[in-house]
């Protein structure tokens, strides 16, 4: 019954840590899909004010050179036991999705709602990976706002970077978190 399969994953999407993250990440057509699933998020005037950049294979580690060289400029006095533990991130999942958003100045789009497109479509993408049977998660962190990682990456200076989704193939199960009750936070307003 796909109505119930569509209801299941919304009330039972979960994050799973990247040390849960093993291959084979998602590819081919699979990758496909959830790529396609970003591209239905919300995008008031057909802005696309975001775009994705894959990191697989290789470039992860190169990922987490960058990564390591940013925490040690922000953070000079870091033992070195941190600063690997910082290089070392990205390598825990087989594929990185990063989230990079580009805002555009729009009279009738303002800047936190084309970031809520990025963040409907990095929701998308973890909603598909999770129907496809991967594990993902969303992760950010002070790397994001440092303006020279950036630059390793590529970006331009008016592009950001709001996080990245890890994702692989779970390794083991994860609980689901217990979810509050939606009515502790709704109320009817009454004019």
């Amino acid at each position: 019954m796909p109505m119930q399969s569509a209801i299941n994953l919304l009330l039972q999407r979960q994050s799973t840590p990247a040390k849960y993250h093993g291959e084979p990440a998602p590819g081919g057509d699979d990758l496909d899909l959830i790529l396609r699933a970003a591209m239905s998020a919300p995008d008031h005037g057909a802005m696309q004010p975001w775009r994705l950049l894959l990191v697989r294979g290789t470039a992860l580690v190169r990922l987490g050179d960058l990564f390591a060289e940013s925490f040690k400029r922000r953070n000079p006095e870091a033992s070195a036991e941190l600063v690997e533990r910082e290089r070392s991130k990205p390598t825990r999942s087989p594929l990185l999705i990063l989230l990079i958003s580009r805002p555009q100045p729009n009279a009738k789009v303002p800047e936190w709602e084309q970031m809520m497109s990025l963040g409907a479509a990095a929701e998308h993408m973890q909603l598909m990976a999770q129907a496809l049977g991967y594990g993902s998660i969303w992760l950010s962190g002070e790397r994001c706002q440092d303006r020279w990682l950036l630059e390793q990456l590529g970006l331009g200076g008016d592009e950001w970077l709001y996080g990245y989704l890890a994702m692989g193939s779970p390794t083991e199960h994860c609980a689901g978190k217990t979810r509050k009750d939606p009515w502790d936070l709704t109320q009817d307003w009454v004019g």
